[in-house]
């Protein structure tokens, strides 16, 4: 038989196999030899004891059937996802977008037998890193083909982080996570508490999933910009492609990224209704790795190799104007990136590799944006106040994609150098007022949130740190309305989904939201 033990807690130092068998062991009370493990089902690291940290696991442990489980734990039972009937469609399903949600739904189409057409603006993954790293070295940026738009969407870029912030979610994670393992993600990621690929990695799996695609009937047609929607009536009813093509279909899921904003401005034009969606913006924040390390794992274990390098997760709430300050998609041992997708526009973003040994660590510190503060009462007005912002960083950076950038300590009027500190940016830094680039209550709200945090972590707010500038990216500012059954409010066969629709965020919520959505219509067209 095989049974589920829970809060298993060894020391760190006595990570290993060997020792969950003598965990179990001891907790059953018979001979290790009459023990295996089959499955770790969770792990996590519990810091809470300076002077001792701790892993807490859940085990599946398989013995003999005869042993008397006086405990009542309970008997594990591998849940296994059913097969997906076959169904079947007058139209092939169309796929606008080739990112995490695009990916999912393909996926999941072809899971049902469907052979999907999908169109993604930009190109391959191979293709778009040739064009990335051509952009840092010589500042040549193509506005298709970028850290933002290209195969594997802008995920691809990142810590490759798979941990979902929504809670209603869970079957579609662990579905998403065990699509991940299949195309090539280590197994771990299935268990540990918030698992990360990283962005050499994950390259390798979107190509992976590409070929499964291809070899399964599915089309990819790159560099495939949806210009104009048809729409018959209060239907969807097809795409035109880069002005020219025109594919008919009345299944269309629309799996924007948060940067395609032509493609919604053209979607506004066609009547489909949007509505603007509140955003954070902000900075970059990066500290050398030793000093996040410190600040997190004290002074035993700073430098433990096998914890690698630290994270950590920041809040502060202004309860009066209902504003928050918090730190986003943190990159331990990573790297701050250019992540612009127009000209004239500067942003920028975090990202990490597998090993996550860079020797600095950076997360997007950002403060919590009402709609109101947009110019107007637009769908799109998010979309220009994100500009604004950018335009302001493009210029302050000397219009060649310098980043601006101020020592954190300089920036807060406490001293410090003016001459900026070490960091990760490949393309130079200037130094720069950020007060002269984000709106003043952004300011204003960074410098209430550092005053606080002085007193809690004041390693974090010291004049290790250094502020990058601006991070405008964190989500979408534009909602394609939707309902319950994933369909756009007011124009049938049109299912927004993923990121760009704005209702989730991240790599993991998205694919989640892209297979529920696939599930959901095509039981109802099947019904």
């Amino acid at each position: 038989m095989e049974l589920v033990l829970s809060d298993v807690q060894l020391p760190i130092e006595n990570d290993g196999m060997e020792e969950y068998v003598k965990a179990a062991s001891q907790r059953l009370q018979i001979d290790a030899q009459r023990i295996v493990v089959t499955k770790i089902l969770s792990k996590s690291l519990d810091m809470r004891n300076r002077e001792q940290f701790y892993y807490k696991l859940s085990l599946v442990v398989r013995i003999a059937d005869s042993f008397e489980n006086r405990q009542n734990l309970p008997v594990y039972q591998e849940q296994t996802l059913a097969a997906r009937k076959t169904a079947s469609m007058k139209e092939r399903p169309i796929v606008v977008g080739f990112g995490p949600a695009g990916m999912f739904a393909a996926l999941a189409l072809i899971e049902y037998g469907l052979a999907p057409l999908i169109f993604e603006r930009g190109k391959t993954i191979e293709a778009r890193t040739v064009d990335v790293q051509r952009f840092i070295k010589n500042r040549e940026l193509n506005p298709e083909s970028n850290i933002q738009f290209g195969e594997g969407g802008a995920g691809s870029y990142s810590d490759g982080k798979l941990f979902s912030r929504r809670n209603n979610n869970t079957g579609s994670v662990n579905r998403v996570l065990r699509t991940f393992v299949k195309f090539g993600a280590p197994a771990e990621i299935e268990y540990i508490s918030k698992p990360h690929l990283g962005t050499d990695v994950l390259c390798k799996i979107v190509g992976n999933i590409r070929r499964h695609i291809l070899e399964r009937g599915g089309e990819i047609h790159y560099g495939s910009k949806m210009t104009d929607l048809l729409i018959t009536g209060d239907k969807a009813s097809g795409i035109v492609i880069n002005n020219d093509k025109e594919y008919l279909s009345s299944n269309i899921y629309i799996a924007l990224g948060h940067s395609a904003r032509d493609t919604l401005a053209m979607m506004q034009a066609k009547g489909v209704a949007l509505e603007r969606r509140p955003i954070s913006v902000g900075v970059r924040i990066e500290h050398p790795v030793e000093t996040i390390n410190v600040m997190r794992y004290g002074n035993k274990y700073h430098d433990f190799n096998k914890l690698g390098a630290a994270t950590y997760s920041l809040n502060y709430t202004n309860r009066k104007i209902r504003r928050g300050v918090y730190t986003f998609c943190m990159c331990p041992g990573g790297e701050v990136v250019n992540a612009s997708s127009a000209l004239g526009m500067l942003v920028v973003n975090g990202m990490s590799y597998s090993r996550r040994s860079s020797p600095f660590s950076n997360a997007a510190l950002v403060v919590s944006c009402h709609t109101d503060d947009y110019a107007s009462a637009c769908p799109l007005a998010g979309l220009e106040f994100q500009k604004d912002i950018e335009r302001k960083a493009f210029a302050a950076g000397g219009g060649d994609w310098k980043v601006p950038a101020q020592n954190l300590m300089h920036f807060l009027g406490e001293g410090g150098s003016a001459d900026l500190n070490a960091n990760s940016y490949k393309m130079g830094a200037v130094p720069a007022d950020l007060k002269e680039i984000l709106p003043p209550f952004v300011v204003s709200e960074l410098v209430a949130a550092f005053h606080q945090w002085k007193k809690e972590v004041p390693l974090f707010v010291s004049n290790q740190a250094i502020l990058l500038g601006a991070e405008t990216r964190t989500s979408s500012p534009v909602r394609i309305t939707r309902n319950e059954r994933f369909e756009s409010v007011n124009i049938k066969n049109l299912y927004p989904i993923g990121e760009g629709s704005g209702y989730t965020g991240g790599i993991t919520s998205s694919a989640a939201d892209a297979l529920k959505a696939v599930d959901m219509h095509v039981s109802q067209a099947s019904q």
